[in-house]
């Protein structure tokens, strides 16, 4: 009877040692291929938070955008469409190491369109990750140099951010 009983107590033991081996080699099959991800969320992190940093919010209508903020960046640009020198710094300091792309997309009302420009325009990689913010400019705030000058309606921008490894 003993010795039925270290038997069944053996069997038991292997069959559970086949099933943690199992179930152990099983799970590293469905996480083996979530490694590349990795780099691409931190990279996605790196994104929305530049943006985030990057975006000024103003404690009174007196106060002017700074060169450095996505809405001095706007607010600044002129028909050719590129960023000023002092954002231009302040965004390659925060993606240091990170190549990037980045684009400016509003509505434009009266063709009834969604229009988009490369601010810098850089060939991306397959594996490169976006991030976005949506900034909200008084059409008060343009120089008569801006090409969004004299709309006489607030313009909404999506800010785009595309980050890839070099």
């Amino acid at each position: 009877m003993k010795a039925q009983a270290f038997t069944l107590e053996g069997v038991m033991a292997s069959l559970l040692l086949l099933v943690v081996l199992y179930s152990f080699f099983q799970s590293t099959i469905v996480i083996s291929p979530m490694w590349s991800e990795i780099t691409d969320a931190q990279l996605k992190l790196i994104g929305y938070d530049t943006l985030k940093v990057l975006d000024y919010y103003r404690t009174s209508s007196d106060e002017i955008y700074p060169n450095q903020s996505l809405q001095g960046m706007i607010v600044h640009l002129n028909s050719t469409f590129k960023p000023n020198q002092d954002f231009i710094y302040a965004l390659e300091r925060m993606i240091y190491l990170a190549d990037y792309r980045l684009e400016l997309c509003w509505a434009n009302l009266s063709t009834n369109a969604v229009e988009c420009r490369a601010l810098v325009d850089k060939k991306p990689t397959p594996e490169a990750v976006a991030a976005s913010r949506i900034v909200v400019i008084d059409s008060g705030e343009f120089p008569a140099s801006s090409p969004f000058y004299g709309r006489g309606y607030p313009i909404v921008f999506e800010v785009r951010l595309i980050l890839w490894r070099p």
